[in-house]
């Protein structure tokens, strides 16, 4: 039953968290024949800048509720105090912000881009990543509840009018470049209103100072773990703007995209593990726990392998010749993916254990590494440039976490 529970939940959550990035995947014949390399290159770039200014908005309290939420199993009304705590917190901050950003976006637009116009892509770019942020944490309720049906329904009600918003944009309306950043838009606030109702009844809408500050004492070191994973794998684009062509940066986010689909596979699979992970952990059964690490290492390893063919020659197979130059990028972009998969498993361990100072010490430095390596190469080799230094430090990132990991394990023996 365990290991049934284990592999439904995986399959769940790996449905449900690609259904948004699938759109860019299905969508590629599409867009590869109704955008340019450079609109491409402009939506993809927006959308990268979506995913790191959501995390601001909410400073990745989503992980702090998928944790705490099992601190009250048994007392279920300080449970529903808490999420509504946290829940009324990330909604008042993420507006004020996202608010003072808009006000400021001559200014803060300017330091974002330089070849892609502020009106109306800056516009488009805060009001995305506040939906986005707002939208996470009764995401993270479904999982931390382990509803990973209704997680995937509302992904697939979601992606299925985003993509049907962004075709007819597309085609029918000819918007270029904005289409897929209006679908997101307005499709992402439905269904924040949609899953917040559907929440109602778990939160109790308050705003306990104590329960924020715990949260926050543990969510913020998290920031720059999680921060981490989107410099290492997507700043290289908002740096690329700056220092190539923008066709070439369309070419290097096709590659990019297409690669980014082992990575979403890999985290879906880590939505299920993490929560089983945690609960068999508290219940005692550390073996069982441990050999959930060790099957998930042994998927990464096999569909990391088995993705780089695939991915290779679905690009030649569902893009148009213009985009043809992303081939020879994916091979080395998908080796990045597969070290953030062994990645995921002392993280787990650290996590269950809240040493999350650890993990943010060990991403942070294989963040600026990362872009330390990107300002130097990116001007004199350009892509390539990109990813030598994703590569790199991924391999840095891993290295010190797994440290980590090894000196949890010496002091539990100490203890002993």
């Amino acid at each position: 039953m365990f290991k049934n529970k284990l592999f439904k939940n995986s399959l769940l959550y790996t449905v449900g968290s690609m259904m948004t990035p699938m759109i860019g995947l299905i969508m590629l014949p599409i867009f590869t024949k109704y955008l340019t390399t450079a609109e491409y290159g402009i939506m993809t770039t927006v959308q990268t800048l979506v995913g790191m200014l959501q995390l601001i908005l909410l400073l990745a309290l989503h992980g702090a509720v998928t944790r705490f939420f099992y601190d009250f199993l048994n007392q279920p009304e300080k449970q529903k105090e808490y999420i509504g705590s946290i829940f009324v917190f990330v909604l008042s901050f993420s507006t004020i912000i996202a608010t003072m950003l808009m006000f400021f976006s001559n200014s803060v637009g300017s330091l974002l881009f330089k070849n892609i116009p502020i009106d109306p892509y800056y516009f488009y770019l805060i009001g995305l990543s506040w939906v986005t942020a707002l939208s996470a944490l009764p995401m993270a309720l479904f999982r931390a509840q382990e509803k990973a049906g209704l997680f995937v329904v509302v992904n697939l009600i979601k992606a299925l009018f985003i993509m049907a918003i962004t075709i007819y944009l597309i085609i029918g309306r000819g918007l270029g470049a904005e289409s897929v950043l209006i679908a997101q838009l307005f499709i992402t606030f439905l269904v924040v209103l949609l899953t917040f109702a559907m929440q109602l009844k778990y939160l109790k809408l308050s705003l306990n100072v104590a329960y924020v500050k715990q949260s926050l004492l543990f969510s913020l070191p998290l920031l720059p773990h999680i921060a981490s994973g989107w410099i290492i794998s997507a700043s290289d684009r908002v740096i690329l703007e700056k220092f190539v062509d923008i066709a070439d940066l369309g070419i290097y986010a096709l590659a990019a995209q297409v690669s980014m689909v082992l990575g979403l596979f890999y985290s879906s699979i880590n939505n299920a593990l993490v929560p089983r992970y945690t609960i068999l952990r508290k219940e005692g059964n550390e073996l069982k726990a441990n050999r959930l690490l060790k099957i998930f290492s042994f998927i990464v390893i096999i569909f990391g392998v088995a993705s780089i063919p695939v991915a290779m020659y679905s690009i030649k197979l569902i893009t148009s010749s213009e985009y043809y130059g992303a081939i020879t990028l994916i091979p080395f972009l998908l080796i990045g993916q597969i070290l953030t998969g062994f990645y995921f498993i002392p993280v787990a361990k650290l996590f269950y254990a809240k040493k999350t100072n650890a993990i943010a010490t060990s991403s942070s430095m294989a963040a600026i590494i990362n872009v330390i390596i990107n300002l130097i190469a990116i001007p004199f080799i350009g892509i390539y440039g990109a990813i030598i230094s994703t590569i790199f430090a991924d391999i840095i990132r891993f290295l010190l976490i797994y440290r980590a990991s090894n000196k949890l394990k010496f002091q539990k023996m100490e203890l002993l």
